[in-house]
Protein backbone atom coordinates (compact mmCIF):
# COMPACT_ATOMS: atom_id res chain seq x y z
CA UNK A 1 0.00 0.00 0.00
CA UNK A 2 1.34 3.42 -0.91
CA UNK A 3 1.81 6.13 1.67
CA UNK A 4 -1.02 8.26 0.25
CA UNK A 5 -3.46 5.33 0.49
CA UNK A 6 -2.28 4.62 4.02
CA UNK A 7 -2.85 8.27 4.95
CA UNK A 8 -6.31 8.15 3.36
CA UNK A 9 -7.29 5.08 5.38
CA UNK A 10 -5.95 6.59 8.59
CA UNK A 11 -7.91 9.82 7.93
CA UNK A 12 -11.04 7.78 7.23
CA UNK A 13 -10.55 5.79 10.43
CA UNK A 14 -10.09 8.97 12.45
CA UNK A 15 -13.16 10.51 10.85
CA UNK A 16 -15.31 7.48 11.59
CA UNK A 17 -14.01 7.42 15.16
CA UNK A 18 -14.96 11.08 15.51
CA UNK A 19 -18.46 10.41 14.12
CA UNK A 20 -18.93 7.43 16.44
CA UNK A 21 -17.80 9.37 19.54
CA UNK A 22 -19.99 12.33 18.56
CA UNK A 23 -22.97 9.99 18.16
CA UNK A 24 -22.32 8.34 21.52
CA UNK A 25 -22.19 11.74 23.21
CA UNK A 26 -25.48 12.81 21.61
CA UNK A 27 -27.15 9.49 22.48
CA UNK A 28 -26.05 9.85 26.12
CA UNK A 29 -27.61 13.33 26.21
CA UNK A 30 -30.89 11.98 24.83
CA UNK A 31 -30.82 9.10 27.31
CA UNK A 32 -30.14 11.47 30.21
CA UNK A 33 -33.16 13.57 29.22
CA UNK A 34 -35.29 10.44 29.66
CA UNK A 35 -33.61 9.38 32.97
CA UNK A 36 -31.82 6.49 31.25
CA UNK A 37 -28.23 5.38 30.94
CA UNK A 38 -26.33 3.89 27.99
CA UNK A 39 -27.09 0.34 29.15
CA UNK A 40 -30.82 1.09 29.18
CA UNK A 41 -30.56 2.25 25.56
CA UNK A 42 -28.65 -0.88 24.61
CA UNK A 43 -31.39 -3.04 26.14
CA UNK A 44 -34.01 -1.07 24.17
CA UNK A 45 -32.02 -1.60 20.95
CA UNK A 46 -31.82 -5.34 21.58
CA UNK A 47 -35.53 -5.53 22.41
CA UNK A 48 -36.36 -3.63 19.22
CA UNK A 49 -34.35 -6.13 17.17
CA UNK A 50 -35.93 -9.09 18.97
CA UNK A 51 -39.36 -7.66 18.28
CA UNK A 52 -39.03 -8.77 14.67
CA UNK A 53 -38.99 -12.39 15.92
CA UNK A 54 -41.62 -11.93 18.62
CA UNK A 55 -44.10 -9.26 17.45
CA UNK A 56 -45.88 -8.61 20.76
CA UNK A 57 -44.42 -10.24 23.88
CA UNK A 58 -40.70 -11.00 24.07
CA UNK A 59 -39.48 -13.52 26.66
CA UNK A 60 -37.07 -11.67 28.96
CA UNK A 61 -34.67 -14.63 28.92
CA UNK A 62 -33.81 -13.82 25.28
CA UNK A 63 -32.13 -10.59 26.38
CA UNK A 64 -29.63 -12.30 28.73
CA UNK A 65 -27.11 -13.66 26.17
CA UNK A 66 -26.58 -10.20 24.66
CA UNK A 67 -24.99 -8.69 27.77
CA UNK A 68 -22.18 -9.48 30.17
CA UNK A 69 -24.55 -8.77 33.06
CA UNK A 70 -26.22 -11.08 35.53
CA UNK A 71 -29.90 -11.94 35.16
CA UNK A 72 -30.84 -9.89 38.25
CA UNK A 73 -29.03 -6.85 36.81
CA UNK A 74 -30.90 -7.14 33.53
CA UNK A 75 -34.11 -7.61 35.52
CA UNK A 76 -33.41 -4.33 37.35
CA UNK A 77 -32.81 -2.57 34.04
CA UNK A 78 -36.10 -3.92 32.67
CA UNK A 79 -37.94 -2.82 35.83
CA UNK A 80 -36.40 0.65 35.50
CA UNK A 81 -37.57 0.82 31.89
CA UNK A 82 -41.02 -0.35 33.00
CA UNK A 83 -41.12 2.33 35.72
CA UNK A 84 -40.50 5.07 33.13
CA UNK A 85 -43.10 3.45 30.80
CA UNK A 86 -40.73 2.36 28.03
CA UNK A 87 -41.62 -1.32 28.36
CA UNK A 88 -44.35 -3.39 29.96
CA UNK A 89 -43.45 -6.42 32.06
CA UNK A 90 -45.87 -9.27 32.77
CA UNK A 91 -45.59 -12.79 34.09
CA UNK A 92 -46.26 -15.69 31.77
CA UNK A 93 -49.69 -17.16 32.56
CA UNK A 94 -48.53 -20.76 32.06
CA UNK A 95 -45.26 -20.46 33.98
CA UNK A 96 -45.27 -17.66 36.57
CA UNK A 97 -41.46 -17.72 36.81
CA UNK A 98 -41.05 -16.35 33.29
CA UNK A 99 -41.27 -12.66 32.48
CA UNK A 100 -42.48 -11.26 29.18
CA UNK A 101 -41.55 -7.81 27.87
CA UNK A 102 -43.37 -5.57 25.42
CA UNK A 103 -42.09 -2.31 23.97
CA UNK A 104 -44.46 0.60 24.51
CA UNK A 105 -44.94 3.57 22.13
CA UNK A 106 -42.66 5.73 24.28
CA UNK A 107 -39.77 3.32 23.58
CA UNK A 108 -40.47 3.40 19.85
CA UNK A 109 -40.54 7.20 20.00
CA UNK A 110 -37.15 7.25 21.76
CA UNK A 111 -35.64 4.82 19.23
CA UNK A 112 -37.02 6.94 16.36
CA UNK A 113 -35.51 10.04 17.97
CA UNK A 114 -32.12 8.34 18.15
CA UNK A 115 -32.43 7.17 14.53
CA UNK A 116 -33.19 10.76 13.47
CA UNK A 117 -30.24 11.98 15.55
CA UNK A 118 -27.93 9.48 13.85
CA UNK A 119 -29.16 10.57 10.43
CA UNK A 120 -28.64 14.25 11.30
CA UNK A 121 -25.10 13.68 12.57
CA UNK A 122 -24.20 11.62 9.51
CA UNK A 123 -25.73 14.23 7.23
CA UNK A 124 -23.72 16.98 8.94
CA UNK A 125 -20.53 14.99 8.67
CA UNK A 126 -21.10 13.63 5.17
CA UNK A 127 -22.94 16.55 3.58
CA UNK A 128 -22.13 15.43 0.02
CA UNK A 129 -23.89 12.07 0.25
CA UNK A 130 -26.96 11.15 -1.74
CA UNK A 131 -30.05 10.00 0.23
CA UNK A 132 -29.34 6.38 -0.75
CA UNK A 133 -25.74 6.54 0.47
CA UNK A 134 -26.88 8.22 3.68
CA UNK A 135 -29.42 5.43 4.23
CA UNK A 136 -26.64 2.85 3.71
CA UNK A 137 -24.44 4.59 6.29
CA UNK A 138 -27.35 4.65 8.75
CA UNK A 139 -28.03 0.95 8.17
CA UNK A 140 -24.33 0.19 8.65
CA UNK A 141 -24.34 2.15 11.89
CA UNK A 142 -27.42 0.30 13.14
CA UNK A 143 -25.83 -3.01 12.15
CA UNK A 144 -22.62 -2.00 13.93
CA UNK A 145 -24.52 -1.12 17.09
CA UNK A 146 -26.34 -4.45 17.14
CA UNK A 147 -23.25 -6.46 16.16
CA UNK A 148 -21.72 -5.73 19.57
CA UNK A 149 -24.65 -7.57 21.14
CA UNK A 150 -24.66 -10.72 19.02
CA UNK A 151 -24.93 -13.55 21.54
CA UNK A 152 -21.86 -15.68 22.06
CA UNK A 153 -24.10 -18.76 22.17
CA UNK A 154 -24.28 -18.75 18.37
CA UNK A 155 -28.04 -18.97 17.95
CA UNK A 156 -28.88 -17.58 14.53
CA UNK A 157 -27.53 -14.06 15.10
CA UNK A 158 -24.04 -14.85 13.90
CA UNK A 159 -25.22 -16.41 10.63
CA UNK A 160 -27.46 -13.44 9.90
CA UNK A 161 -24.70 -11.00 10.75
CA UNK A 162 -22.23 -12.70 8.40
CA UNK A 163 -24.83 -12.84 5.64
CA UNK A 164 -25.55 -9.13 6.05
CA UNK A 165 -21.83 -8.37 5.91
CA UNK A 166 -21.41 -10.30 2.67
CA UNK A 167 -24.41 -8.67 0.99
CA UNK A 168 -23.62 -5.12 2.15
CA UNK A 169 -22.40 -2.53 -0.37
CA UNK A 170 -21.71 1.17 0.09
CA UNK A 171 -22.99 2.31 -3.29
Amino acid sequence: MQRSQSQLWSDLGFSLLWVYSHLQRKEKEVAARHQLGPTHLEVLFVLARLQSLYPVWIPARLVYPYFCLTQPAIGRILRHLAYWRFVELVRDKRDRRRQLVRLLPKAHQLLDEIAALRTAVLQDFFSGLSPRQLRKWTEALQHRTFERFVPACGENGEHTSLEEKENFSWS
